[in-house]
């Protein structure tokens, strides 16, 4: 191969160039999270304590770095469908990136391991894994959700699911790596868990959603969509929302209430500003709900997992907003791609969050509030949750319905 075949190679193969400037990224990234020593949430199960341990899972364990290996160098170099190859390192990207995110604001740690004892080669690999990977930063599993990731790949491409024996081993030893990690004691059954519900959803942004809207996603993804003021409000947001929870889980900043009332007051306000911009001349987009979406379900989770160390009941209430949107998002996605983009946010989503952030900013930067009265606060979030929920639902429903039998007409309704 020549020089102008070398460089013609390149310049065709510009999307390979994805992997290794990632794979820089991460790598110091998680150096970088691994280094900064602080106390840790341990993460720990009932389950955990039922699941033996066996060193021999130490060979499917190890396996999935040749896997990921494999299947990244498949689909960057074997396979003719740049699509699945997007698709796949979107997946991954996703999943690692958020894994960083987590380790940052939540960081987390188990201490499942247990004392090993023994000569045998597959307890000598056991200790040098133990040697070489801290149990620290592990929720959810990278190595569950990556391996996962691949399988569903190679599902998806047409040339390895006609090999039926390649697709049986690819499934057998993708159920083994996941297994892996409970029994050798290296993931909490949490982070597994978590792992998988973060691959449902991957997969029906990348492999269900976004496909069979390409259309709806190529006039939304522009730099004239996405720069605009409102969503850079929200990315805002986002990242008002991190710090917020860094400054309680990572620095344990919990009676710091200044600072925290100080954060919850900019969240709010960027959150009023974007709504009222994100609607004005030259500033509507289509891009412009999922961001706001976006931030909204974030903040939201963020205030709730910081108040769950302190008032037990606000688990309740992560548990009601997680139904709620997942409700939402497997159920009505294509009602909100497809929402009129100049429509209100419904009074009874306004309602909910208007609630909901009155009611957080009192419990954080309130001082000597009773518990029975913080019990009411979060029974009133409750309250007006559980009323959005209902509403929602048959709201879904009928614009539902609507759509399908008007494919191609835009739903009158936001669906917030």
């Amino acid at each position: 191969m020549g020089k102008g075949d070398i460089l013609d190679y390149l310049r065709k193969s510009k999307h390979i160039w994805i992997i290794p400037a990632y794979a820089v990224f991460y790598m110091i990234s998680f150096m970088l999270v691994e280094k900064i020593s602080t106390e840790t949430h341990l993460i720990h199960s009932f389950v955990d304590d039922l699941i033996p341990f066996c060193e021999y899972f130490i060979i499917p364990y190890v396996l999935w770095f040749l896997v990921v290996l494999g299947s990244v160098m498949y689909f960057a170099l074997g396979s003719p469908s740049k699509k699945e190859y997007y698709q796949y390192m979107a997946t991954l990207g996703v999943g690692m990136t958020l894994f960083l995110v987590i380790s940052f604001v939540y960081p987390n740690g188990q201490n499942l391991r247990p004392e090993l004892t023994g000569e045998g080669p597959f307890i000598q690999a056991v200790q040098l894994l133990y040697q070489t990977d801290t149990p620290t930063n592990i929720f959810p599993s990278i190595h569950v959700f990556n391996a996962v990731a691949c399988c569903v790949a190679f599902l998806n491409n047409k040339k390895c699911r006609q090999n039926k024996l390649f697709t049986a081993g690819n499934i057998v030893l993708t159920v083994s790596i996941v297994l892996s990690t409970m029994f050798l004691k290296q993931h909490s059954v949490e982070d597994v868990v978590t792992a998988l519900i973060l691959n449902v959803i991957c997969y029906q942004v990348f492999y269900r959603i976004i496909p069979e809207n390409m259309q709806k996603f190529e006039q939304m993804l522009t730099r004239k969509e996405l720069c605009t003021v409102p969503n850079l409000l929200n990315a805002g947001r986002l990242v008002l929302a991190l710090v917020f929870m860094a400054m309680i889980e990572r620095y344990r900043l919990i009676g710091e209430k200044s600072l925290l009332a100080v954060l919850l007051l900019a969240i709010i306000a960027a959150d009023i500003l974007a709504g009222r911009l994100v609607r004005k001349p030259g500033q509507i987009s289509e891009a412009g709900r999922l961001p706001e979406l976006l931030a909204d379900r974030v903040c939201q989770f963020v205030i709730l997992s910081c108040l769950i160390p302190k008032y037990s009941l606000a688990k309740m209430l992560l548990v009601l907003f997680f139904i709620k949107e997942s409700y939402t998002v497997v159920l009505g996605w294509r009602v909100i791609l497809y929402a009129n983009k100049e429509a209100q946010a419904p009074w009874y989503e306004t309602l909910n969050k208007t609630v909901f952030y009155i009611v957080a900013l009192i419990l954080f930067a309130g001082t000597g509030i009773p518990a029975s009265t913080a019990g009411i606060l979060i029974g009133a979030c409750g309250i007006c949750m559980m009323t959005a929920f209902v509403i929602n639902i048959e709201e879904i429903r009928a614009a539902e319905e609507k759509f399908r039998h008007s494919l191609g007409e835009k739903v009158p309704e936001r669906i917030g």
